[in-house]
């Protein structure tokens, strides 16, 4: 296949508003299938490109849901998004949980005078950890503000969700013993000021450090294949 075609093929997906690691695997497949049309049905490229944009038509056709997401996107980027949400969602409250479970056991075993200690020792790098591999990677997560006008990965979205949260990190940075303490007295007694700051609190803080976490290392894993498409895109001014 020659360059132009692949222009051709990269250009018509471009329109369709794929994030480009989506973009790269779907090209693979249409380069794969107008292959096997001219071979098995001997038709020209321009034949089997038509044929292969008609196969994809239902999958990649932009259009509004009627739902709140008020953007136009293609049922596969929207079976896309929902499957990053809820696998992305159901391995941090994985990760989560034991560790809500274990500080509810820590919590009823040890004083408070020990308990604040290490609550804050073990909360403390989860929600660090997000912030420092950003920090260390800044260079490829800029990556997606260099080029906004395109979705680089699907998840950066998920990435940089510390960032959203940030009144949250500097509270539990300042107050994390106060933090600590609403959390034990949740399970001693639970009204609503220790339900909401002891108990949410703490569960969406460890929660949406293990979601960064977990994006950030997908992104980082992806953004290196997208590297080499980043030629054909233009950086946003």
């Amino acid at each position: 296949m020659t360059e132009l075609q692949l222009t051709q093929i990269r250009n018509y997906l471009l329109e369709k508003k794929l994030p480009i690691d989506i973009l790269l695997e779907v090209q693979d497949h249409f380069v794969s299938q107008i292959n096997d049309l001219q071979r098995e049905e001997n038709l020209s490229f321009d034949d089997a490109l038509t044929k292969t944009k008609n196969s994809w038509q239902n999958e990649l056709k932009p259009y509004w849901n009627g739902d709140l997401d008020l953007q136009d996107r293609s049922k596969l980027l929207r079976n896309i998004n929902r499957n990053n949400f809820w696998s992305l969602t159901k391995k941090s409250v994985c990760y989560t949980l034991p560790i809500i479970f274990f500080l509810f056991i820590l919590s009823k075993i040890i004083t408070f005078t020990y308990f604040k200690f290490i609550f804050v020792i073990l909360v403390f790098p989860m929600i660090l950890i997000p912030i420092v591999n950003y920090l260390l990677h800044r260079k490829n997560f800029n990556l997606f503000r260099k080029y906004n006008n395109y979705i680089l990965v699907s998840v950066q979205e998920y990435t940089i969700l510390f960032f959203g949260g940030a009144y949250f990190y500097f509270r539990f940075f300042a107050e994390g013993f106060i933090v600590a303490e609403q959390f034990q007295m949740f399970f001693v007694a639970p009204d609503s000021k220790n339900l909401i700051v002891g108990f949410i609190f703490v569960f969406i803080l460890i929660f949406a450090s293990f979601l960064a976490i977990f994006s950030q290392k997908i992104y980082l894993q992806k953004i290196q294949k997208v590297k080499p498409f980043l030629q054909y895109l233009k950086p946003s001014n």
